[in-house]
């Protein structure tokens, strides 16, 4: 098993409140006009950063509880029935590069509840990803500019507007690859040392693009040489699964990856990883220079395993693989 130092994926989330009337004109009563910070809940970063995806549906909800959310919340303190409609996000033009290694994504979520569908007093607001169930993203009192619980009042003849920010801070493609761990592995011929480079969060690099698609494994695990001409596919299919411990820290797994002696041989075997598209033999697929994986849509290479000297894989031998990974949210 080959294991990794954790990787960190902060966020952070807050909101605002606005009402207007039937004809769209603001109805300022009775509506706290700062911004809220809240929460987004260990479980809703788990679910939004390694699971359906930080761009998707998500459905706003209010309460009347009074007790503060925290990061192991699973749900408003006393949620109200109805929610308003889905809203999804996109990467396209909400991306930053923080100029150390990571970007920060910043989605904004106008969600409005149909006119007269909230009517009453309200003092909490969250993110779901269901309308009716669902895993509870991110939440908190309303509270006014002091800190302090408040509420806000809705009228029949009005309609309550939330604009929920999210923000995510992820691994990109713009500085040098991270090492995330090391060792020494026993071969026949001696032994090697191992260097884990973490791959970008996203398919594609390019700050911004249009691709979403993570890089979270997949059930293909490939050998290459130094040259990037050579690769090797191994024959074992095994899925990543997932676990998280309720406090922030999220483990990915592989199956175990084999090569019986009789399913190839490579002479010099300088990277190994998982996860990607189709594999052609001719087709470089990890940088010697840059240590990542090519970038696009369908590579989806969490990680590279670097072996110098390089592995030798004769038809007498056998070569297996596990990975094992670690983030905090």
């Amino acid at each position: 098993m080959i294991n990794t130092t954790p990787i960190k994926m902060p966020s952070r989330g807050y909101y605002s409140l606005s009402k207007v009337d039937s004809e769209g004109n603001p109805r300022p009563e009775g509506c706290p006009k700062n911004i809220t910070d809240n929460v987004i809940t260990y479980e809703g970063a788990y679910n939004s950063l390694l699971q359906d995806g930080i761009f998707g549906e998500l459905y706003c909800a209010m309460g009347t509880g009074t007790v503060e959310r925290t990061r192991s919340s699973t749900s408003l303190d006393i949620a109200v029935s109805g929610r308003t409609g889905y809203v999804r996000a996109s990467r396209a033009g909400n991306e930053v590069d923080n100029a150390d290694g990571t970007s920060t994504i910043t989605l904004v979520r106008e969600l409005a509840f149909g006119l007269g569908s909230k009517v009453g007093t309200f003092s909490e607001v969250g993110l779901y990803t269901s309308s009716v169930t669902g895993t509870f993203i991110a939440g908190q009192l309303i509270k006014d500019e002091f800190g302090n619980p408040t509420t806000v009042t809705v009228l029949s003849d009005e309609q309550l507007v939330v604009t929920y920010t999210l923000e995510w801070t992820v691994p990109n493609g713009e500085e040098t690859t991270p090492v995330i761990g090391t060792g020494t592995v026993t071969t026949p011929e001696g032994s090697s040392t191992y260097k884990i480079y973490s791959m970008p969060y996203f398919g594609q690099y390019g700050i911004g693009g249009e691709d979403s698609r993570p890089r979270l494994g997949s059930n293909r695990c490939f050998a290459q040489n130094t040259a990037g001409t050579v690769g090797k596919s191994f024959p074992s299919s095994s899925h990543w699964t997932d676990s998280h411990d309720g406090a922030g820290t999220v483990t990915r797994q592989s199956g175990l990856f084999a090569a019986a002696p009789s399913d190839f041989t490579l002479g010099e075997i300088r990277f190994i990883a998982s996860g990607g598209d189709g594999w052609s033999s001719s087709e470089e697929r990890f940088d010697d220079v840059t240590k990542k994986s090519i970038s696009n849509n369908y590579a989806t290479y969490p990680l590279i395993v670097e072996f110098t000297p390089p592995l030798i894989k004769t038809s007498d031998m056998s070569l297996s693989i596990q990975f094992s990974q670690t983030f905090l949210v």
